[in-house]
C-alpha cells in the first residue's frame, strides 16, 4: 500500500514538472516573439506630443490668437530622490519657476506645466527620469474677440466661436515620442520621436484696430450693448463689438471656480454676445421695414395725416380707449411716409397700424425672414420675435388687442431683435433687395503660406423690390441725416451727420423697455457712395435716445472706415 502512495506521488511530481518544462519551451521557443512584445510592452511609454494650433489674423494680418510655447515634464519614476531634485533646482535657477510647486506637481502629479526657455527645457530633458515636450496655451490680442473667436481650453480643447467653428482647419496633427522604461523607472533610451505638425492659419475679415477701438470706446462711455458694421455688397463682417467682454486669455489659462463665478453673476452679463444671442425690442430702427410694407400693402406714400403730439385710438363704438404720445410733445405737424422716417413720427405707424392690421405685417416679417437667423459662421446665433395674434393666443392663450397693433407698428410690443438681424435688413435695402450671407471668415493658409481656401461670397436671398417703393424709403432715409430744421421737422441723425464727406442713409431709434428702465438707444444705416459701402448696426441697452447717443458712435467709426477706404 505504502509502495502505490510513493509511486503517485512520484508520477504526480513528474507530470508537474514536465507541463512546467513545456511552458518554458513554448514561451521561449515557440512564442518568443510575442513574449518579447509583452515585455517590451511593459518597459515603454508613448507620450503624445500637441499638435500646434493654427494661428488667427484679420484682414490686415494683424495676429488675433496665437501659441505661447509652453513644456510639459513627465516623471517617469517613482519619485525625484534629493539629488535628482537638487539637480533640476540647479538646471531652473535662473527660471522664472516656482520650484517648490513644481517638485509638489512631478512627485505626487507625475507631471508640471512650465513657461522656459528651449535651452533650459533641453537640459531638463537630459535627466534620466523626465520626458519633456512641447506644449502650448492658446493666447488672444483683445478682450472684444471672445465673442467671435471663443477660446481653447488649458487642455487644447475649442470651446466655441471661430476656434470652434474651424477646429479642422486650426488643429495641428499629433506627435508622439516612445521611450524605453527601467524597472526602477528610469529612460533607457528613445525608441521613436514623430514630430507634431502645425495646423492651417485662418484669415478673418475683421479689422482688429477698428474692432479695439469701438469696443475702447463702449468701455470708456459704460455703454453696454453691441457694435457690427460690415460691406453689404459681399457680407464681410469688419467689426462686430459686445461690451462687455471677458478676457479669453483667462479662460485658455483655466479659471478657477471663484473667478468663473464672479464672471457668471456679472449684472452686465460679459458672456452674453449682445450681437446675435440676445434680442431687444428694436424701436424705430424697424419703421423702413414698416413704411415699405405700408407701400406693398397700398398706402400711398402721399397720404398724410396731422401729427398733434398724441394719438387717440377708438373702438368700434367710437369711444376712446387709449392714448400714445409722441416722442415729440407737440408732434410734426403734416406727415407723409417720407417725413415720417426723417422726423420718426410715431403717430403716423400708429396710424398705419390701425389701417393694415398685425397680421399683414407679421406675413411681412415672414416674408423677409426678419427674425430668423441671419446664417452668419459664428455658433450661438438666436431667432428674434415677431407676433401674430395666432403666435399670441398659442403664447398667452389670450386675444391681441388693437393697442398691441399700434405698439408694434413702432417696433414695439412684443418684437424681438438682434442686432445682426437688423443689421441684415438694412443690406437688403443698400443692396436693393440682395442679402450677401454674413461671414466673418476669409481665407486658409497652409504651412507653406499658400492659400488653400477662400471664402466665396454667398448671396443668401435675393428679393424684388419695387425700385418706385424702395426710392420713398432710401429717400427717408437719407433725410433722416441730412435735412436741417427743429424737432418738427429736421433729420434725427441731422445733428451728427451735417458735415459728414459721404452720404449715409440711416435711421435712429429709441425703444421703450418696461421695469423703468431707460429706453434702448439704436441707430442703423449704410452709406451710399460710388465705390465702397459699409452699413452699420449701434445698440446700446438702456443708453436712452438714439438720436444723441447711438448716432455719434456712428458717426465717428463709420468716418474711420470711410477713411480707410479711400
Amino acid at each position: 500500500m505504502r509502495d502505490n502512495r510513493v509511486l503517485f506521488l512520484f508520477i504526480f511530481m513528474i507530470s508537474a514538472f514536465s507541463i512546467l518544462i513545456g511552458r518554458a519551451f513554448y514561451l521561449q521557443v515557440i512564442n518568443w516573439q510575442d513574449y518579447r512584445l509583452n515585455v517590451l510592452d511593459m518597459s515603454t511609454r508613448v507620450y503624445k506630443i500637441p499638435g500646434r494650433r493654427g494661428d488667427i489674423y484679420d484682414k490686415n494680418g494683424n495676429l488675433l490668437a496665437w501659441n505661447e510655447k509652453r513644456y510639459k515634464l513627465n516623471l517617469t519614476s517613482e519619485n525625484l530622490d534629493s539629488n535628482e531634485e537638487e539637480k533640476l533646482k540647479g538646471i531652473l535657477k535662473y527660471s522664472n519657476v516656482d520650484i517648490n510647486n513644481l517638485l509638489d506637481d512631478l512627485n505626487f502629479n507625475k507631471e508640471a506645466d512650465l513657461k522656459i526657455s528651449s535651452t533650459t527645457a533641453k537640459k531638463v530633458d537630459s535627466m534620466d527620469n523626465i520626458v519633456v515636450y512641447e506644449n502650448y496655451i492658446r493666447k488672444y490680442s483683445h478682450d472684444s474677440l471672445y465673442h467671435i473667436l471663443g477660446y481653447v481650453d488649458n487642455e487644447g480643447v475649442p470651446r466655441t466661436g471661430i476656434e470652434r467653428e474651424f477646429n479642422e482647419l486650426l488643429k495641428g496633427k499629433e506627435g508622439y515620442k516612445i521611450v524605453t522604461i527601467s524597472p526602477s523607472g528610469y529612460i533607457e533610451s528613445t525608441i521613436e520621436q514623430v514630430p507634431s505638425i502645425k495646423g492651417n492659419d485662418i484669415y478673418l475679415t475683421l479689422d482688429i484696430e477698428l474692432q479695439k477701438k469701438i469696443y475702447d470706446y463702449m468701455e470708456e462711455h459704460n455703454h453696454v450693448g453691441s457694435v457690427i458694421i460690415s460691406e453689404p455688397s459681399n457680407g464681410s463682417i469688419l467689426a462686430m463689438v459686445s461690451y462687455p467682454a471677458p478676457n479669453p486669455n483667462d479662460f485658455s489659462r483655466g479659471l478657477s471656480n471663484i473667478e468663473f463665478r464672479r464672471i457668471l453673476n456679472d449684472a452686465k452679463s460679459p458672456l452674453l454676445n449682445r450681437s446675435i444671442s440676445a434680442s431687444f425690442a428694436p424701436g424705430s430702427v424697424l419703421k423702413p421695414f414698416i413704411a415699405y410694407s405700408a407701400l406693398e400693402y397700398g398706402i400711398s406714400p402721399e397720404a398724410t395725416i396731422n401729427t398733434t403730439g398724441r394719438y387717440n385710438l377708438y373702438n368700434s363704438s367710437g369711444n376712446r380707449i387709449a392714448t400714445f404720445d409722441d416722442w415729440n410733445l407737440i408732434g410734426h405737424g403734416v406727415v407723409d411716409l417720407v417725413k415720417s422716417l426723417r422726423v420718426s413720427a410715431n403717430s403716423y405707424y400708429y396710424s398705419l397700424g390701425e389701417k393694415i392690421g398685425i397680421d399683414f405685417l407679421y406675413q411681412q416679417a415672414e416674408k423677409y425672414s426678419l427674425t430668423e437667423k441671419t446664417g452668419v459662421d459664428l455658433p450661438g446665433e438666436i431667432t428674434g420675435v415677431f407676433p401674430s395674434e395666432e403666435w399670441k393666443r398659442e403664447r398667452f392663450g389670450e386675444p391681441w388687442y388693437p393697442g398691441e397693433t399700434v405698439q408694434a407698428f413702432i417696433g414695439q410690443s412684443y418684437i424681438q431683435m438682434t442686432p445682426i438681424q437688423i443689421l441684415r435688413y438694412y443690406n437688403i435695402l443698400a443692396e436693393h433687395g440682395q442679402y450677401y450671407n454674413f461671414h466673418v471668415y476669409d481665407k486658409t493658409k497652409n504651412s507653406f503660406d499658400e492659400v488653400i481656401n477662400e471664402y466665396d461670397k454667398k448671396l443668401s436671398t435675393s428679393y424684388e423690390l419695387d425700385e418706385e417703393y424702395l426710392s420713398y424709403i432710401l429717400q427717408g432715409l437719407n433725410e433722416v441725416t441730412s435735412y436741417p430744421g427743429d424737432s418738427q421737422n429736421g433729420g434725427t441723425a441731422y445733428e451728427y451727420f451735417k458735415d459728414a464727406d459721404y452720404k449715409i442713409a440711416g435711421k435712429t431709434g429709441t425703444a421703450q423697455v418696461s421695469g423703468g428702465k431707460r429706453s434702448h438707444a439704436w441707430f442703423a444705416g449704410f452709406t451710399q457712395e460710388p465705390e465702397k459701402n459699409y452699413s452699420i448696426v449701434v445698440f446700446v441697452e438702456n443708453g436712452g435716445f438714439g438720436s444723441s447717443v447711438a448716432v455719434p458712435i456712428a458717426r465717428e467709426f463709420l468716418d474711420m472706415v470711410m477713411v480707410e477706404s479711400r
